[in-house]
C-alpha cells in the first residue's frame, strides 16, 4: 500500500497544491534559464565577456531557484527565498516598463510561491 493512500483528503489536497506550485515555479525558472542563455546566441551590444556573465548568471539563478523550490519540504524557511522571483519581475516592470511579459510572469511566479507555502496546522484534518 502506498503512503499516499494513507493520507487524509486534506493532506492530499495540500500535497497537490504544493506539487502544483513547484511545477509552475520549475517551469518559470527553466524559462529564465532559456532566456538568459539566448543572450549568448543573439546579436547583443555588450562585450562577449558581459554576455557570458549574463547567460551564466541567469542559469545559476535558475538552478538555485529550482533547488530552493524543491528543498522547501526539508527547510520551510526557504519558502521566503522564493519571493525573489516575483520581486525580480516587479523590478523589471518598474525599471524597464515591460508590462508584457514581466507583469504576467510576476503574477504567475507569485501564484507559484503562494501554492508552495508550507502547510499550516489548520490545513490538516
Amino acid at each position: 500500500m502506498s503512503t499516499t493512500a494513507l493520507l487524509s483528503p486534506a493532506d492530499r489536497r495540500v500535497r497537490m497544491r504544493i506539487r502544483s506550485g513547484r511545477g509552475l515555479l520549475t517551469l518559470l525558472f527553466v524559462l529564465c534559464a532559456v532566456i538568459s542563455l539566448s543572450t549568448a546566441f543573439a546579436d547583443d551590444p555588450f562585450e562577449p565577456s558581459a554576455v557570458t556573465l549574463i547567460a551564466s548568471f541567469g542559469c545559476l539563478a535558475a538552478v538555485l531557484g529550482v533547488a530552493v523550490t524543491w528543498g522547501t519540504n526539508t527547510a520551510p524557511a526557504l519558502w521566503w527565498a522564493l519571493w525573489a522571483l516575483p520581486l525580480f519581475f516587479v523590478w523589471h516592470v518598474a525599471a524597464l516598463g515591460t508590462w508584457i511579459p514581466d507583469a504576467v510572469l510576476g503574477v504567475l511566479s507569485a501564484v507559484g510561491v503562494l501554492l508552495c507555502a508550507p502547510p499550516r496546522r489548520d490545513d490538516r484534518a
